[in-house]
């Protein structure tokens, strides 16, 4: 009887042995058959994901460019307006030094008007 239980238990055993092997083999080949639909799948994904990555540098590279062109040609306005104004000034500067020089005493009269204005304008906001 001892015997037959010895032999019963180890046929159980042995059931068992083979039962977890079994599962073990299964997992397996579910895991490599996974990973082949995983690794079937990530070359497009990756594919689309450096095309989205390469679209959106380009994008923001252009962006930076038309942003770099507006303030080249802002500040080469910028510049020949300065030019212009600055051309104004020394003609102006020098059209004030002409009359001054052939009319001195109205100069003197126009200055001084010039700075009485300045001083009730000026004056007046300060009450």
């Amino acid at each position: 009887m001892e015997n037959q239980l010895s032999n019963n238990l180890d046929n159980k055993l042995s059931n068992a042995r083979d039962g977890v092997t079994q599962i073990g083999k299964d997992l397996r080949a579910d895991a490599h058959s996974a990973i082949d639909r995983t690794a079937d799948k990530v070359p497009p994904m990756t594919d689309r994901a450096a095309s989205f990555a390469h679209s959106s540098v380009d994008k923001v590279a252009d962006g930076v460019e038309k942003a770099a062109d507006t303030v080249e040609s802002a500040s080469t306005s910028v510049l020949e307006r300065g030019k212009k104004i600055g051309v104004a000034y020394k003609q102006f500067a020098e059209t004030g030094r002409g009359y001054v020089r052939t009319s001195p005493a109205i100069s003197v009269l126009l200055a001084a008007a010039a700075g009485y204005g300045l001083s009730k304008l000026l004056g007046a906001r300060g009450k």
